[in-house]
C-alpha cells in the first residue's frame, strides 16, 4: 500500500506540476508537504486540486489492490476491509474527510514540522531511527536518497 501512495504522489506531481517538499507514510495516515506552484509561475495550484488528484489516484489503486488480495485470500483480516473489497460500490472513499491544512510561511516552522513528521515512525516504534523508515522524505534530505520518491526542494528559503 505504501508503494501505491508513493506512486500516486509522484503521478499527481507530474500531472499538476506542484512540488513535493516532504512526506511520511504511516500505517493509518500520511503527512504531505507541498509547494503548490510551478517554478517561475505566477499563479498557485489550489490545494483542493492537489488533494483531489493525490487522493483519487491513490484511492483507486488501493481499492484495486484490496480487491486483488481479497480474491486470492478471501479475507483481508478485518470485516470492514472485507466488506469494502467485496462491495459493488466503486466510489466509496478510502480517505477520511478529517485532515489539517497548514500554511507554513516561516523557514524554521517548516523545518520543525518536517522533523516532527520524520520522527513519527520512531515515536510509534516502527523504526529505531528516522533514517530506518524508508517511507518518508528524511532519507532524501539526509542521504540524497531518491530511491523511493525524490523531493523538489533544495532547502533554500524562500521557496521559489
Amino acid at each position: 500500500m505504501r508503494n501505491i501512495v508513493v506512486h500516486g504522489m509522484d503521478e499527481s506531481r507530474r500531472r499538476l506540476g506542484f512540488r513535493w517538499i516532504g512526506y511520511v507514510i504511516m500505517p493509518e495516515h500520511v503527512h504531505w508537504f507541498c509547494y503548490p506552484q510551478l517554478p517561475g509561475a505566477e499563479t498557485l495550484i489550489p490545494i483542493s486540486r492537489i488533494l483531489q488528484s493525490v487522493k483519487t489516484s491513490v484511492g483507486m489503486r488501493v481499492k484495486e489492490a484490496l480487491r486483488t488480495v481479497w480474491a486470492r485470500r478471501r479475507t483481508l483480516g478485518h470485516p470492514g476491509l472485507d466488506r469494502s473489497a467485496t462491495s459493488p460500490q466503486t466510489n466509496k472513499p478510502i480517505w477520511t474527510t478529517r485532515g489539517i491544512d497548514v500554511n507554513l510561511t516561516e523557514y524554521q516552522k517548516l523545518l520543525q514540522k518536517l522533523d516532527y513528521c520524520h520522527a513519527n515512525p520512531v515515536k510509534r516504534g516502527l523504526a529505531k531511527r528516522a533514517k530506518d523508515w524508508q517511507w518518508s522524505s528524511h532519507r532524501f534530505y539526509q542521504f540524497a536518497d531518491a530511491s523511493i520518491l525524490a523531493m523538489d526542494w533544495d532547502g533554500s528559503w524562500p521557496i521559489v
